[in-house]
């Protein structure tokens, strides 16, 4: 803290004297800075990867061989094998258009047993991990959770007496899969595809549901009581 009484007695000219009593007079000004928040997309994403020790091999020739950058580095003894990265690579993202890829071939295959099943298993290991396709609706759809929902009681009391369409109705397959999907309050616009899509889907998620599933086969449930679907 500044303390007028230590400088009082300074062999100072007047003039220089005063200017220690602007030190007392000054009053800072409280300022208020506005903060905006703005949404940005950053040009880089820090990430932290594996420490490169620096002990990479040069080439003979002494050209660039962007290890690392164009070239998987993998400092792993089992290498990748390139056709099932590029398998993985095309499973993870999109590109429009034909694009080239490598065809893998085993030489003397009857000899290389270890290699065919090494091949086997990391095609299924692809398979097993490949993302599920996702799909764009052009117009809005409901969400598969809630078409699974339990139907009211008074409708399921209908639907005890009354006949649901199927093949044997004569009616057009189009009005056929418009009166269907009125049933499950799947909406329906000009082309029947993305309708289509949704109803299947909808059969595809009670197919593998373990509760439908358990009555189905008779087997006591855990679950909650109800159902939306008799067999299917």
């Amino acid at each position: 803290m500044y303390d007028p009484a230590e400088y009082a007695d300074l062999d100072v000219s007047q003039e220089i004297a005063e200017m220690f009593g602007y030190i007392t007079r000054y009053k800072p000004h409280q300022i208020e800075l506005e903060t905006k928040m703005r949404p940005f997309i950053t040009d880089y994403i820090p990430a932290v990867g594996e420490i490169d020790p620096f002990v990479k091999v040069p080439r003979p020739d002494n050209k660039p061989d962007t290890l690392g950058l164009t070239v998987l580095d993998e400092p792993a003894p089992t290498q990748s094998d390139p056709t099932v990265l590029t398998l993985q690579l095309r499973a993870t993202t999109k590109s429009s258009g034909v694009q080239p890829m490598l065809v893998r071939s085993i030489e003397h295959a009857d000899k290389n047993a270890r290699q065919i099943n090494s091949w086997v298993a990391s095609i299924n290991d692809l398979h097993r991990h490949k993302p599920a396709p996702s799909v764009r609706y052009s117009k809005p759809m409901p969400d598969i959770e809630s078409l699974m929902q339990i139907w009211p009681a008074k409708f399921e009391e209908l639907l005890e007496t009354a006949r649901l369409p199927d093949a044997e109705l004569s009616l057009e397959l189009a009005d056929l899969v418009r009166a269907m999907c009125a049933i499950l309050d799947i909406p329906v616009y000009s082309s029947l595809t993305e309708s289509l899509h949704v109803l299947f889907t909808l059969y595809s998620e009670f197919k593998a549901n373990v509760h439908f599933q358990n009555q189905l086969e008779g087997l006591p449930d855990d679950g909650a009581d109800g159902g939306v679907w008799g067999p299917m």
